[in-house]
């Protein structure tokens, strides 16, 4: 084996183990929610503007890559606990909004100072340097990947508006 293809398989290992990563497992995780309904909540709160009517169940299926059934099912959940809610389209009668209620944006925001914290101290571990080149390299891999280098089918990602 060479010396190219041995590092291929590193990063292959390397990229391997950054998905086994439980991010959500270490505190940013709103209680009571299961992963996949936090990340749906918090995928809302950031799509969000001020004033937004909210989103389509069609529009958080795409975001977050799986089905609208899923997502409906998602939401039937999380209305019920009183994390999110519904409401007619003003402008389209026939399509239905989904936004985060009051309790819903206070435990998403939560969760995100708890993921903040969580990456300082993935700072203090590696310190700034070497994580402002982490966080340089993953971009390069991102890009790279994102220009239709992905030898498989990759869908495209589209980052929330902010």
């Amino acid at each position: 084996m060479n010396r190219d293809d041995q590092t291929s398989l590193a990063l292959l290992r390397a990229f391997r183990k950054l998905r086994h990563i439980q991010f959500h497992a270490r505190g940013p995780m709103i209680e009571g929610c299961t992963n996949s309904e936090t990340i749906l909540l918090l995928v809302l709160r950031r799509s969000m503007g001020k004033g937004s009517p909210g989103l389509k169940a069609s529009e958080l299926s795409g975001l977050l890559r799986i089905s609208s059934p899923s997502v409906t099912q998602m939401v039937n959940v999380l209305e019920a606990r009183g994390l999110l809610e519904r409401s007619v389209d003003p402008d389209d009668r026939r399509a239905v909004r989904i936004r985060l209620t009051e309790a819903g944006n206070r435990l998403t925001e939560l969760a995100d100072k708890a993921m903040l914290e969580d990456m300082k101290g993935l700072i203090a571990h590696l310190g700034e340097d070497r994580s402002r080149l982490l966080l340089e390299l993953l971009e390069d891999v991102f890009d790279y990947y994102g220009d239709g280098n992905c030898p498989f089918p990759c869908p495209p990602h589209r980052e929330p508006e902010q």
